[in-house]
């Protein structure tokens, strides 16, 4: 089984009594984790491989989500974010593009194929 969080995106509000700084959760648009520019330092440690291409999204292994992606989740949801966890089973590997013991990085699906 992978593991996905999706979780909502980081807006800045621009108003007379707040500084320009500050950023909140937006509630919408739900993206990847990394993308969404929440809180991360429950994933020090976790290799970022140097892909360049920019269509693969990364999944938690079983073992990475039970090390990494769990307390991720719970920092995403206490820093107040909107999250999703999805899961699949195992992709056909000609969709890895990456692979380690607690992370792949999966290209999209061909289309008409899901």
């Amino acid at each position: 089984m992978l593991y996905r969080i999706l979780a909502d995106t980081i807006t800045s509000w621009v108003d007379a009594d707040i500084p320009r700084d500050d950023e909140r959760p937006s509630g919408t648009r739900l993206r990847g984790a990394w993308a969404s520019g929440g809180p991360c330092s429950s994933l020090d440690g976790l290799r970022l491989p140097p892909l360049n291409n920019r269509r693969v999204r990364f999944w938690y292994t079983e073992e990475g989500w039970r090390v990494y992606g769990r307390a991720h989740w719970a920092e995403l949801r206490e820093a107040g974010h909107t999250v999703r966890v999805i899961r699949v089973k195992n992709a056909p590997g000609s969709r890895v593009a990456y692979r380690d013991r607690y992370q792949v990085a999966l290209l999209p699906p061909s289309p008409g194929r899901r």
